[in-house]
């Protein structure tokens, strides 16, 4: 089980996965307007894994924190949860 947290600045929001034990997972700059790409930390989620999308806005629902994306494929936009973005290298 991962515990995320998420920090919101005046710009960026900072999203912070860690494991049970306390060890960092993921750390990463939640900026509107950049590219990130889905990769979720479950290996049986495939469904829109290795994707780029743009961040459009971070919104707090009750069943979670979810990010309202543009796919750049398809230039549709989309919603997926905010732990399955990952930063591009």
């Amino acid at each position: 089980m991962e515990i995320s947290s998420i920090k919101e600045f005046k710009h960026k929001s900072i999203l912070t996965i860690t494991g049970n034990n306390g060890e960092l997972i993921r750390k990463i700059d939640l900026i509107p307007g950049n590219k990130y790409i889905i990769n979720p930390l479950n290996p049986n989620k495939l469904k829109n894994r290795d994707r780029n999308v743009i961040l459009v806005k971070i919104e707090n629902e009750k069943r979670g924190i979810y990010g309202k994306v543009k796919y750049l494929d398809t230039s549709r936009p989309g919603k997926v949860e905010i732990s399955d973005l990952d930063s591009i290298v």
